[in-house]
């Protein structure tokens, strides 16, 4: 749970503000998975704090859905090349994908009751970027 609190401050994921009057404030919650391992890595716990998205509403939360996906074409250019320079590729686990996306809709959030900031109690998050399970989030 740290590392995913870490990880939120590193990418600043959101700013701690004073929630306005007539906003709306989603609710979270804390996901848990165990990742398998391999051959290579061992097993490990992974902790994600997500928004309870089904309390959004259109046209108050968010006014469009969008999916990222990749084009076929991309991919096969990049193996291409690294075919015709005998190069090998690896897929990366990326921990952060969905942190990268900014939103253009103001949205806030309760702080996680683990780790709500001393003296800042009555201060909510103000989502900055793309948090799991958004409306706005890739599926």
């Amino acid at each position: 749970m740290q590392d995913e609190m870490d990880s939120l401050h590193e990418n600043h994921t959101y700013e701690l503000k004073e929630f306005p009057k007539g906003k709306r404030m989603l609710l979270n919650k804390w996901v848990y998975k165990l990742k398998p391992g391999d051959a290579r890595n061992p097993p490990r716990y992974k902790a994600n704090i997500v928004l309870k998205g089904f309390q959004q509403k259109k046209g108050v939360n968010f006014d469009e859905i969008f999916t990222s996906v990749v084009k076929m074409t991309s991919i096969e250019t990049v193996l291409s090349i690294a075919a015709s320079m005998d190069l090998e590729v690896e897929k990366p686990d990326v921990n952060t994908t969905f942190l990268h996306g900014d939103l253009e809709e103001e949205i806030y959030m309760q702080q996680s009751e683990r780790f709500v900031k001393n003296g800042k109690e009555n201060l909510v998050w103000r989502l900055k970027k793309i948090l799991y399970e958004l409306k706005q989030a890739p599926s």
